[in-house]
């Protein structure tokens, strides 16, 4: 039984460093993707001989939303590399953030172009012709499965959703200007052809927010997966069966020390010696002591290597 129970967990480990791995492979997509596309508009590749081709494109939503993307997905890369080498398998709560922005807007060209788009223009066309294929289609859906399902570190609150929302409310502002103040676009999303524009803007920008609500609650569903299963690793494996905390504390601190490299910061992995105590029910150990219990054996460690 306790075998069985044993490679449960460790099929868990593995599966969250594979997990990690396909976010590395699915952000330099997302990266070559967007250079792709955004540089075969840029060169009027396609010849579409409208105000929207060439460097025209910088004026769509949809090209600013999937370079939004590309520039997540690239800031995203130092931390999943590093976590390889690490076998540290968690973002900063900041890039999270960034690729649920970057992830909000690429869906919202996504749910428009497949919804409203191809209504007008042709489903084929819309999702698959010329660069819609890459940026309607290809690139959403990478960035959606790269958000939802693979970079599931950290709970997005609600209030988060306000920020996920900014270059949407930018993006419409600015073209509320240039289209209608200034002149200097034509409506190229026909925002004044079905109905007032200040009605269509505000569709537009509360459809945004459902957005940012579905891909929220996705992506929490994810991250509480694998939060529990970590939790039930370090609460359930035998690699910290010990008589006491500070004993597993400590084996903690010589796992992790392996991946120590010269002029590194120590992190204390605050959350696990958490979950540590919790198991060994050591409450009367306050947490300030397992800190430092874990920062003397990790640093006891680095020096017997060195």
């Amino acid at each position: 039984m306790d075998n069985m129970k044993r490679e449960e967990i460790v099929n868990v480990r593995k599966i969250n460093k594979m997990r990690w791995i396909a976010g590395l492979i699915m952000s330099v997509l997302v990266i070559a993707v967007t250079i792709v596309s955004v540089t075969l508009n840029i060169i009027n590749f396609y010849d579409e001989g409208s105000s929207e081709a060439g460097i025209g494109t910088l004026k769509m939503f949809t090209t600013l939303s999937n370079i939004l993307a590309a520039i997540s997905a690239f800031m995203c890369l130092p931390f999943q590399i590093d976590g390889l080498k690490r076998d540290r398998y968690k973002l900063p709560h900041w890039i999270v953030t960034i690729l649920y922005v970057g992830a909000v807007g690429t869906f919202l060209t996504f749910f428009v172009a497949i919804t409203i788009l191809s209504i007008g223009q042709g489903f084929v066309k819309t999702m698959f012709e010329r660069s819609n294929l890459f940026m309607h289609t290809i690139n959403p859906i990478f960035i959606i499965l790269l958000f939802v399902l693979v970079i599931s570190d950290g709970h997005i609150k609600f209030r988060t959703s306000f920020i996920a929302l900014i270059p949407v409310v930018l993006y419409s502002l600015l073209y509320y200007i240039m289209v209608f103040v200034i002149g200097a676009w034509r409506d190229h999303y026909q925002t004044n052809t079905y109905m007032p524009w200040p009605v269509t803007l505000l569709l537009i920008i509360s459809i945004a927010f459902g957005v940012t609500q579905l891909l929220r609650v996705l992506h929490n569903l994810t991250n509480k997966y694998v939060t529990d299963n970590i939790r039930k690793y370090y609460l359930e494996t035998s690699d910290y069966d010990c008589p006491r905390v500070s004993d597993a504390v400590i084996k903690l601190a010589e796992y992790e020390s392996k991946f120590y490299f010269e002029g590194d910061d120590i992190y204390i992995p605050t959350d696990i010696i958490a979950i540590l105590s919790e198991r060994y029910s050591a409450a009367i150990v306050p947490l300030d002591i397992l800190y430092d219990i874990y920062l003397e054996s990790y640093l006891k460690s680095i020096n017997i290597k060195k």
